[in-house]
C-alpha cells in the first residue's frame, strides 16, 4: 500500500480540551416558590400529622438505622464521584478506550452485492426464467471452474466496445514523391508549417500508448494497460523530445498517438515517421517503380489491379510485405501467443498536408501504404471479409492544400461513387482553418462508417460482445437452486465466513 492510501486512512488530529468549563455555582433547588411560605395556614393544612408527631419508640428505632444506612451511602457515593474524577483527570486525551476511531477498512467483502441489489438483480423474480420466452433470466450463475473459463474472459476484453478507426497524416513538400522524404518532413517543425501543427492538435488530444485503455492505431498495444510495462519503464528514463520540437513526428505510435472518441466511436491519429525499415522498404520500392515506369504512365496513382478468373483473389504477398516493413510491428504481443478475435473490415484512412496542389499526383500510397500497419492484417487473415486484402484502390484519401488567401483547399480520392458522397467534406470545397480539424474528424467518421455498413459481413461491437456472452452463458452456465446460488454468491465455503 502506497504511503498516500495509508494516509487516507489515519484520522485528523483533534483540539486539546479544555477542563476550565467556568463557575460552578451550588444552587439548591426548590420544590415550590419563596411566596408559597407567606400564604397563611387553614385548618385542612393541619389536618394531615407530620410523620414525628406519629413516629413512636419502635419506629423511633428503625428510623435510626434507616438514617444511618442512608448516611453510609451518601458518603460513599461522594466517594466514587471524587474517585471518578481524579480517575479522569489523571487518563490522557484522548482516552484510547472511548475515543471515536473509523473502522479499519474492510479485507474481505463481497462488491457482488451492492451492484446487484442498484441493478435490482438480487430478488427472486430475477432468477426465474421468463414465461413463454427463450430468454434466459436476469440473474445467471458462471462456473468459473470449469476448463476455457479464463481464456473466453479475456477474450471478451479484446472485444472492443465501439467502432475504432485509424487515421495517418502525411505532411508532403513541394517536388517531393518518394516515401522516405515524406517520412522525414515530420521530424523536425522547421520542415511544416505551423498551420500542420495547429491542424494536428484540432483533431484530437495525445495519449501515452502504453497507459491508453482504448484504441492506439494498432492492434498490439490496444485496450490494454500491461502490454508495454517493459516499453514504459524504459520511456520513464528517457528525456522525452518535447512537441515543439518535431514536426509531428511524436505521434508516430510507438510512444503517442492523438485520440478522439465520443460515445459512437474513438479514433486514433497516428503520423508515422521515418524509420531504418522505412528506408529498406523504400529501396525495394524505387526498384520496383522503375521497373514499372515503362508500362504505368502515372505511377503515382493507385493503380488498378491484375484481372483474374479467382473469386477471391489472393494477396496474401502484400498482407506479409505489409507486416514486415512496418514500423509499428516491431511489438512483443505475438511472443505471448495470444489470439485476437475477427475485429470486422479494416478502415483506413490518408490524410496528406500538400503544400503544392500539382503534387498530389505525385503521391506514392503504394509505399506508404507498407508504412502504416494497424495489426489488423494479421488478426483478419483468416477472414472472409478480408480475403481480398486492402487494395489500394480502396484507401480514402483526402489532401488538404493551403491557400495564400489563409484558406484550405481539400481533394478527395479512392473509392469513385461512394466516398465522394460522404460529408461533410466534398471534392474541392475550400475551408477555413477554424473549422479545417472539426471537418476533417468528422468526414473520416462517416467515410469509416460508410465503409463498414457496405460490409455484407459486419458487425457491431455490441453485437459481437452480447453473442460471446450468450455462448459463454450457454457454455458456463451454473444450474443451482435459489438457496445454492445465494449462498455461493454472498458465502465462502472454504474458509466459513460470510462476505461483508
Amino acid at each position: 500500500m502506497s504511503d498516500l492510501s495509508k494516509q487516507a486512512f489515519v484520522p485528523e488530529g483533534r483540539p486539546t480540551p479544555k477542563n476550565d468549563v467556568g463557575i460552578k455555582y451550588n444552587v439548591k433547588q426548590r420544590p415550590f416558590p419563596e411566596e408559597v411560605d407567606k400564604i397563611p395556614l387553614v385548618k385542612a393544612d393541619v389536618s394531615i400529622p407530620d410523620l414525628d408527631d406519629i413516629v413512636s419508640k419502635e419506629l423511633e428505632v428503625q428510623l435510626e438505622k434507616l438514617r444511618a444506612v442512608m448516611a453510609k451511602q451518601i458518603e460513599y457515593e461522594h466517594s466514587l464521584e471524587r474517585h471518578s474524577d481524579e480517575k479522569w483527570k489523571s487518563k490522557p486525551f484522548p482516552d484510547p478506550q472511548t475515543d471515536c476511531k473509523p473502522p479499519p477498512p474492510a479485507q474481505e467483502f463481497q462488491t457482488a452485492r451492492l451492484f446487484l441489489s442498484h441493478f435490482g438483480f438480487l430478488s427472486l423474480e430475477a432468477l426465474k426464467e421468463p414465461n413463454n420466452s427463450r430468454l434466459p433470466p436476469h440473474l445467471i450463475g458462471l462456473d468459473s471452474s470449469l476448463s476455457g473459463f479464463i481464456e473466453d474472459i479475456s477474450f471478451l476484453d479484446l472485444l472492443p466496445c465501439r467502432p475504432f478507426d485509424t487515421v495517418f497524416i502525411f505532411y508532403m513538400r513541394a517536388g517531393q514523391k518518394s516515401s522516405h522524404e515524406i517520412l522525414k518532413n515530420v521530424e523536425s517543425s522547421a520542415s511544416v508549417q505551423p498551420h500542420f501543427l495547429e491542424f494536428l492538435l484540432s483533431l484530437g488530444w495525445p495519449v501515452d500508448v502504453g497507459h491508453h485503455p482504448g484504441w492506439t492505431g494498432h492492434l498490439d498495444t490496444s485496450w490494454s494497460l500491461n502490454s508495454c510495462a517493459d516499453d514504459n519503464d524504459v520511456q520513464q528514463t528517457e528525456d522525452a523530445t518535447p512537441p515543439e520540437d518535431t514536426g509531428g513526428s511524436l505521434f508516430n505510435g510507438e510512444k503517442k498517438v492523438l485520440y478522439y472518441a465520443d460515445a459512437l466511436t474513438e479514433m486514433a491519429f497516428v503520423v508515422p515517421s521515418f524509420t531504418e525499415n522505412s528506408e529498406e522498404s523504400s529501396v525495394h520500392s524505387d526498384s520496383t517503380v522503375e521497373a514499372d515506369t515503362n508500362s504505368d504512365p502515372m505511377p503515382g496513382l493507385p493503380r488498378q489491379p491484375n484481372l483474374t478468373l479467382d473469386l477471391f483473389p489472393n494477396h496474401s504477398e502484400n498482407l506479409e510485405s505489409v507486416k514486415k516493413l512496418s514500423p509499428l510491428n516491431k511489438t512483443k504481443r505475438s511472443s505471448t501467443g495470444k489470439s485476437f478475435p475477427a475485429l470486422g473490415p479494416e478502415t483506413k484512412v490518408f490524410v496528406v498536408w500538400v503544400e503544392r496542389y500539382d503534387d498530389i499526383e505525385n503521391f506514392p500510397l503504394t509505399d506508404l501504404l507498407a508504412e502504416t500497419s494497424t495489426g489488423l492484417e494479421a488478426s483478419m487473415s483468416n477472414s472472409t471479409s478480408c480475403r481480398s486484402g486492402l487494395l489500394e484502390k480502396d484507401v480514402p484519401l483526402i489532401f488538404i492544400h493551403p491557400l495564400n488567401t489563409g484558406l484550405f483547399r481539400i481533394r478527395l480520392l479512392g473509392a469513385v461513387g461512394k466516398f465522394g458522397m460522404v460529408i461533410p467534406l466534398v471534392d474541392g470545397m475550400v475551408t477555413s482553418r477554424r473549422a479545417l480539424g472539426f471537418l476533417v474528424r468528422q468526414t473520416v467518421i462517416n467515410v469509416c462508417r460508410r465503409k463498414r455498413l457496405e460490409s455484407d459481413l459486419y458487425n457491431p461491437p455490441h453485437v459481437r460482445r452480447k453473442q460471446k456472452i450468450t455462448e459463454m452463458v450457454n457454455r458456463y452456465r451454473s444450474k443451482t437452486l435459489e438457496p445454492e446460488f445465494y449462498t455461493s454468491l454472498f458465502y465462502d465455503v472454504g474458509e466459513g465466513r460470510r462476505h461483508q
